[in-house]
């Protein structure tokens, strides 16, 4: 399929996760796309790779609001942002049949630029230039994005874009069963994504408490199987599987440090352990926890599997790990609420 220069918004919620997970996305859905460049404020993300690609990224990644075919970018002022659209660009913009256009802009980061005025005069420059064209508020063949941080402008046809509320109906306080340690199902989605799985691969989340990651792999199209030793917990998963995952429902009551899998059978693990919140392994520490973990676990991993997992910031997980042969493939953190600060390790056998 025909590569294109596609520019991406992702959210600013946090600092590296964003980027990250739409790299690996990318990853999974064209592994031949090319990252051009991502911008100052880390906000906006430009590849090469095919409008396919482009699409499905937006609908799969959580921290990926929309996606656009990359016209011009130019710095952030009124004078070249309307000398970057010329006849040659507007051609380019508008395929055979297309007659209906809007023009819409977003500032972020606090770029300062009138964005109506903007929308405005960039619409009336396109009718000068190409008369037969008409402006369409409401049902444009053509939408013209401008998405202006302080430094830079991007402009581009937009492709696809996250609808909003995508994840309303699954967040945590919202399913039939819940505790105050739940993970949010766009956290959840992300880590997932950064496991760069091939979709159809299987997963395993041997921690999987109320069934956050489960769903969200289960969503994405992975074959997942959710571990968890409390079986009333176990249960209440299993109420929220059956709402978002029906004909699919099962959970695993059972502990994580005795797998009951045969080995290489995974592409990677998944996963948010205790971590002395409502521990399911109160005489242990986490430390011992993981340990035991891996060296039971491990074997069920295929050659190239990949682990990941969250912690609070202060748990030394990357020691643990590297002490079982792991490798570090990455490291994010987000500050979830207050002072606790979660981190997510991405790690390769």
């Amino acid at each position: 399929m025909e590569k294109q220069t596609f520019f991406f918004l992702l959210s600013g919620e946090y600092e590296t996760l964003p980027v990250a997970e739409l790299r690996s996305v990318l990853n999974i859905l064209d592994p031949e796309h090319e990252l051009i460049g991502i911008s100052p404020t880390r906000r906006i993300l430009i590849s090469n790779t095919d409008i396919k690609s482009a699409k499905t990224a937006v609908e799969r990644a959580a921290y990926t609001k929309l996606c656009c075919r990359l016209i011009a970018v130019t710095k952030t002022s009124e004078r070249d942002l309307l000398n970057s659209i010329t006849e040659e660009a507007i051609a380019e913009i508008f395929h055979e049949g297309a007659e209906k256009f809007a023009v819409r802009g977003k500032r972020i980061e606090g770029a300062e630029i009138d964005k109506l005025a903007i929308e405005r005069e960039l619409g009336a420059k396109i009718l000068r230039l190409n008369p037969r064209l008409k402006v369409d508020l409401t049902n444009p063949d053509i939408l013209i994005f401008i998405l202006s941080e302080p430094q830079l402008t991007f402009i581009g046809v937009l492709i696809h874009s996250k609808p909003k509320n995508f994840f309303k109906d699954r967040i945590a306080g919202k399913r039939p069963f819940s505790l105050p340690s739940a993970m949010q199902p766009d956290f959840s989605r992300a880590m997932v994504n950064l496991a760069e799985v091939k979709p159809g691969g299987k997963i395993l989340d041997p921690f999987s408490g109320t069934g956050g990651i489960v769903i969200e792999a289960g969503l994405l199209g992975y074959d997942v199987y959710g571990v968890e030793l409390k079986e009333w917990i176990a249960e209440g998963a299993l109420r929220n599987l059956k709402r978002y995952l029906p004909g699919r429902e099962f959970m695993i009551v059972g502990d994580a440090r005795y797998p009951v899998f045969r080995e290489g059978l995974f592409d990677a693990f998944v996963t948010d352990p205790p971590y002395g919140r409502s521990t399911t392994v109160p005489s242990e520490s986490i430390q011992s926890l993981l340990n035991k973990f891996f060296d039971s676990s491990l074997k069920l991993l295929k050659k190239e599997g990949r682990i990941v997992m969250a912690s609070p910031a202060d748990i030394e997980l990357e020691e643990i790990a590297a002490a079982h042969g792991l490798r570090l493939l990455g490291r994010h953190l987000a500050r979830v609420h207050g002072s606790l600060i979660r981190k997510v390790v991405v790690l390769g056998k």
